[in-house]
């Protein structure tokens, strides 16, 4: 019985373990990929001398919103 306890807790251990891996993976490509598309829009709206507002909503994703802002 105490054998098969410990099997399902090692399985349990390994599934939490390539969970977090997982969610570790996935938050640092959405940061990645915001950040590469901030600097784009950034860039761009440098270039054509336009006016923006960027605010970064949540600092371990860069989740963003980019407004331009007309005069």
């Amino acid at each position: 019985m105490s054998t098969s306890l410990t099997i399902w807790t090692k399985r349990f251990v390994l599934t939490a373990i390539i969970g977090g891996l997982l969610l570790a993976a996935t938050v640092t490509c959405q940061r990645i990929f915001n950040m590469s598309e901030i600097n784009l829009l950034i860039d761009k709206a440098d270039e054509q001398q336009l006016s923006y507002e960027l605010i970064i909503h949540n600092p371990l994703t860069n989740a963003y919103s980019f407004d331009i802002i007309e005069d």
